[in-house]
């Protein structure tokens, strides 16, 4: 570079390119290495592309940070009085270099545990410091990720520093800026929005990335600060307001909306009385589909569960809203998808909705909530009692002897706490609690007293909470309320669990969910298509309730569902029989025959089907947008 004798505004921020580009590429290697399960080919055609792809990304997101050094460098050669901008200049490039190594660094455990790059999802983790705290020290991988981030991201900080600070004191130029060097200036501005720009035809998107069938190698070309930025910053505009609605009323087949309330509100009436049982619905921690027998696993994790499912209404094409704890617990209480812009149980203000505790105890019932951590994890202290719980138990109410972990109490007390408490409850009162357990969660941590040995931790983890489970069932068998109560099982979300062949893993968002009843409900395997959010009004069907249903959930038993959709962050998926639909925000959509494992993108050839499922999930999605934003969600 100092042959060519290039200005500094030139010289300078491209040296800091190619720096940024070689760690970059670097970091890519780690996270292929680390995250990719699959048999690596160096110099495979798609191994070559993906890196290929990466440095696309990789030099747009650098383009971006050293424009404005250019800029500001370039007009120092206007006036001397304008050195002064050397400070913030070596300040600047330091700063949001570390910060690009820092987060490349931070997205490798990201990616293997979440199977996406690092979005604005990754931030709702900000606001429970301590869990995270603990998440990280009490994880191995994670503790030694975050170490390197520290050390690497200090080192990157020093070695900028020395070559800008180099670099800018050894310019002596004095002369006035000459034509040539404004030339120069005109013809790096061009290159640097092209970079910027990252394609001739349009700007870069995240759907460039994918030139191949393997979903992994597709997302590992994409650079994390690039995806954390555009999901920041990325609105939801699936389709025109006005269309979505009218959309979501056909596919719930609402007939006669109360519009006073919202363009969903919709009178539900029994013919006969209601019938009070208690109910309790428990949130099983990433209890995903794919550990089960009926689901073909040959592990043998889950054998109280796998009995459940023999003996309850089970129902097996059933799916999260999202892949968070918190998308679980409002989307199977509430009856609203998970939103890639919302939070619902920490928007400012808090809004109340009009779900499951609330008809529970519109109907006369006590409600309470057994958390198994900290009350300001997801906000819980706050959004829980504000929605028509009486009671919230959480770490606060236990000894504290009893934490084991970076998420509070073990399952097996939290049920034996959860059953004391509903024991002491009024016999002439019926009862609505929700258990949200916690145990199968990195960091994993069992209790000493659970003896069975597996391989991998996860493993062990996914029995100890079957067997808390069983424990669970054995023990509420024997109380005077066993027979007048109606057990909901669900998860609250799933896990990456076996082989993943779409941008989207089915195994993250298809769960179990199954009515345990056997006096009640009997015993029945049921194929409807449902999610989370179709839990409350599928219950209310069953109880013969009368109500008023302002949500986007519905009785799948009396209205079956053609398909059911949901999210997984930057994503939406919507699943029937035969196809699997996939929308990804930054761009990029798909249609795959998933029963059979078939990675090719059928929605040119069958574009019925994918209008079809694209319609059902975009529109419904929206429609939550509108109601949440507009604050349609409450009946007053």
């Amino acid at each position: 570079m100092n042959k060519i004798k290039l200005p500094l505004f030139i010289s300078l921020p491209l040296r800091i390119y190619v720096i940024g580009l070689i760690i970059l590429f670097l970091l890519r290697i780690v996270l292929v290495a680390y995250a990719y399960d699959q048999p690596v080919h160096l110099f495979s055609k798609e191994i070559i592309t993906t890196f290929l792809i990466g440095i696309q990304f990789d030099t747009s997101v650098l383009c971006y940070v050293l424009v404005l050094p250019f800029i500001l460098m370039f007009l120092q050669r206007f006036s001397e009085k304008l050195k002064f901008l050397n400070i913030f200049i070596l300040i600047y490039i330091s700063f949001f270099m570390t910060l690009l190594v820092f987060i490349g660094i931070a997205d490798i455990p990201y990616f293997k545990f979440f199977l996406n790059r690092f979005s604005d999802s990754a931030l709702q983790w900000l606001g429970s410091f301590k869990v995270v705290f603990e998440m990280i020290v009490q994880n191995t991988a994670n503790l030694l990720f975050t170490i390197a981030a520290i050390i690497f991201s200090v080192a990157c900080f020093v070695l900028i520093w020395k070559v800008i600070k180099k670099r800018i004191q050894a310019d002596q130029v004095k002369e006035k800026i000459s034509i040539k060097e404004i030339g120069l200036f005109i013809l790096f501005s061009f290159f640097i929005f092209i970079g910027i720009r990252g394609t001739h035809e349009q700007p870069l998107r995240q759907g460039d990335a994918f030139h191949c069938n393997d979903p992994l190698l597709n997302q590992i070309g994409l650079n994390p600060a690039y995806t954390l930025l555009r999901s920041y910053f990325t609105r939801v505009n699936l389709m025109e307001v006005n269309e979505a609605i009218k959309n979501t009323k056909d596919i719930l087949k609402i007939d006669k909306a109360i519009e006073e309330i919202s363009p969903f509100a919709r009178k539900i009436s029994s013919d006969s009385a209601m019938r009070k049982y208690n109910v309790v619905l428990v949130l099983m921690e990433s209890m995903s589909a794919n550990y089960l027998q009926a689901f073909g696993s040959k592990d043998h994790l889950t054998p109280n569960i796998d009995s459940l499912c023999n003996n309850s209404c089970f129902f097996t094409n059933a799916y999260s809203a999202g892949i968070h704890t918190n998308n679980g617990i409002f989307s199977s209480l509430f009856s609203f998808p998970a939103m890639k812009r919302i939070r619902p149980m920490s928007t400012v203000p808090l809004l109340k909705y009009s779900g499951l505790p609330y008809t529970l105890k519109q109907n006369g019932y006590k409600t309470i909530f057994f958390c198994p951590h900290s009350e300001s994890f997801d906000n819980i202290g706050v959004f829980i009692p504000l929605n028509h719980f009486d009671k919230l138990y959480s770490s606060k109410d236990y000894p504290a002897e009893k934490s084991i972990g970076a998420f509070g109490v073990a399952d097996d007390y939290l049920f034996d706490f959860a059953l004391k408490t509903l024991d002491e409850q009024k016999s002439d009162q019926p009862f609505f609690a929700t258990i949200l357990t916690a145990s199968n969660h990195e960091p994993y941590t069992i209790p000493d007293y659970y003896k069975k040995e597996f391989t991998k931790m996860s493993d062990r983890s996914v029995s100890y909470a079957d067997w808390a489970i069983g424990k669970f069932i054995n023990d509420v068998k024997n109380k005077p309320w066993f027979e007048n109560t109606i057990f909901i099982f669900s998860a609250d979300h799933g896990l990456n669990v076996g082989e993943n062949k779409y941008e989207m893993a089915l195994s993250y968002n298809h769960i179990p969910i199954l009515f345990y009843a056997p006096k009640i409900l009997g015993a029945k395997q049921l194929n409807n298509y449902m999610g989370q959010i179709d839990i409350f009004p599928t219950l209310m069907g069953l109880m013969n309730t009368s109500f008023i249903n302002n949500t986007l959930g519905t009785d799948v038993l009396s209205k079956p569902r053609e398909c059911m959709y949901f999210s997984a962050d930057s994503k939406i998926g919507c699943a029937d029989s035969a196809w699997l639909y996939v929308y990804a925000f930054g761009g990029g959509e798909g249609l795959y025959k998933y029963k059979s494992g078939d990675t090719k993108d059928y929605k040119e050839e069958f574009k019925t089907d994918f209008e079809r499922l694209r319609k059902n999930a975009l529109s419904q999605t929206q429609a939550a947008e509108y109601m949440i934003n507009n604050n349609k969600v409450e009946l007053k």
